[in-house]
């Protein structure tokens, strides 16, 4: 006895039709499982909370801060003889003061990739961040920065027996009514990094007023702007071993310095 082609035909298209949906089924639940996995990792992973003292595994044993409150809280209460890293979560405006960088500290202002680069701006009519002596400070990352041009102030002063170690970062666009637009140094500023550029001082050094020890090892002073020394103004000592001074601007003499 034969066997029915057309029941044979039937029975081979049931089989594929059948791989097919399952097929389908599966690709589906793969699928479901995936999402569901990303949204359990993702609730597993919560993130920094917008608390100034918690520490983030991205800079470790940093102090993580969003606004000027808590950054004035966290280098207050540092304490003597300690080391403290504080990184931006966002930009911070400085509303009545200048930030000090008081004795006995190390203070390290950074920024992280987590939060991209962060900016902070001077009050009116003040510095940004005033070194005072014993103090030292740290950049990694941050724009030491005003507003805008008519927010009259250094962008960093340092006084005597201060340091400021300059790894990456930028001092843009400050202006200071006598001298050192972006950094007016008394004490020790090393220049590892960076970049400053775009300031202005109305009498000498728009990228850098020095009366104490400068060192530069790296990084640009560029597009700065003085009556002299529109890059560096220098009194002081200095020693530079690498980095770029150039495209600064002097209306009587020393265009890069003086």
């Amino acid at each position: 006895m034969g066997i029915n082609t057309n029941f044979k035909g039937k029975l081979h298209i049931s089989r594929k039709v059948l791989l097919v949906v399952f097929v389908s089924l599966l690709l589906v639940l793969l699928a479901i499982l995936g999402t569901f996995y990303m949204l359990t990792d993702s609730n597993n992973d919560e993130g920094p909370s917008f608390e100034s003292n918690d520490v983030l595994p991205v800079l470790e044993g940093a102090m993580y801060v969003k606004n000027e409150g808590e950054l004035r809280s966290a280098i207050d209460n540092a304490v003597d003889g300690s080391s403290v890293v504080i990184a931006f979560m966002e930009d911070i405006y400085l509303v009545d003061s200048a930030l000090s960088i008081p004795a006995n500290v190390n203070i390290t202002l950074a920024s992280d990739s987590k939060y991209g680069v962060c900016k902070i701006f001077g009050a009116v009519g003040s510095s940004t961040i005033v070194v005072e002596n014993g103090g030292i400070l740290t950049i990694e990352g941050i724009v030491v920065t005003h507003e805008s041009s008519s927010s009259a102030g250094s962008g960093i002063v340092v006084n005597s027996g201060g340091i400021v170690n300059m790894h990456s970062g930028a001092i843009l666009g400050n202006t200071a009514v006598k001298n050192g637009g972006g950094v007016a140094n008394s004490g020790t500023f090393i220049m590892h990094s960076g970049k400053i550029s775009g300031n202005t001082a109305g009498n000498n050094g728009g990228g850098i007023f020095n009366m104490g020890v400068f060192e530069m090892y790296g990084g640009e002073i560029t597009n700065n702007t003085a009556i002299n020394g529109g890059g560096v103004f220098n009194r002081g000592a200095s020693n530079r071993m690498g980095g770029i001074i150039t495209d600064n601007k002097a209306t009587t003499r020393g265009y890069n310095w003086a």
